[in-house]
């Protein structure tokens, strides 16, 4: 399993490392903002804590998409005709990559929440105080028309429930492909077919997580949907091996 695993994080170690260093880029003129202290330090300060947010949505989201896209090609093409000839069973090779693009979704979430808890720290730090630091980031975002009003909440505030989510999402997507490279392979309109499949099943357990009681509290909220997330991971991962194991050809 562990080889598996290495082996998919081969090939999506390219898309992982340009995340890296766009986000080097932000990083940088966020800092260059924060010692400059002046107007021109405010606007490179607002570049780049824009871009640390985009690279964190943006690069988080494509980390699933990329799976999606490397699990399509080794069911549609001869990329990864080997692995499928290897002594392991459809199971191991599905969960293999499910774990792997789990754990880079989780440690982005950890890398990105980590960065944006350092940068607030330097930030309040050389601004003079929590408020003034908060203030100009909400002055910024006001002046180039962007709707994002910066508390200590939103800061924050604990999104792995999301990141649970989408991961939900991209093993949803791993059964659509594994639907349309098999049950509905060879007929027409298979692949739009998959893709209402898809969006069905994330549709269902979207529906699921809203209909969780309410707890009253906001960390015993977030630790429920984790975990009913991680549920519906499970049984899709058991739904699609078991498609995998009985109708795959390859």
């Amino acid at each position: 399993m562990l080889k598996l695993m290495k082996y998919e994080l081969r090939k999506t170690m390219f898309s992982k490392l340009v995340l890296l260093c766009i986000t080097g880029v932000a990083e940088i003129a966020y800092l260059v903002g924060v010692f400059l202290k002046a107007d021109k330090g405010d606007q490179i300060l607002a570049f780049g804590a824009i871009g640390i947010i985009m690279c964190m949505t943006i690069g988080i989201f494509y980390i699933g998409i990329d799976s999606l896209i490397s699990f399509h090609r080794d069911l549609n093409t001869k990329q990864s005709y080997m692995l499928f000839l290897t002594p392991k069973n459809s199971y191991q090779v599905l969960g293999a990559k499910i774990l792997e693009n789990g754990i880079s979704i989780f440690l982005a979430g950890v890398f990105f929440a980590a960065l944006i808890a350092v940068d607030a720290t330097i930030g309040i730090l050389y601004i003079g105080g929590v408020k003034e630091f908060l203030d100009i980031l909400d002055q910024l975002m006001i002046s180039i028309r962007v709707d994002i009003h910066v508390t200590p909440r939103e800061i924050l505030m604990p999104f792995f429930a999301v990141l649970a989510g989408w991961l939900m999402t991209v093993v949803s997507g791993d059964l659509a492909i594994v639907l349309s490279a098999t049950v509905f392979a060879g007929k027409k309109f298979s692949g739009i077919v998959s893709f209402l499949i898809f969006l069905l099943l994330d549709y269902i357990a979207s529906k699921v997580l809203n209909i969780l009681p309410d707890l009253g509290d906001m960390m015993a909220q977030y630790i429920m949907i984790i975990g009913v997330s991680f549920v519906m991971v499970i049984v899709m991962y058991v739904a699609t091996g078991w498609i995998m194991e009985r109708k795959l050809s390859v």
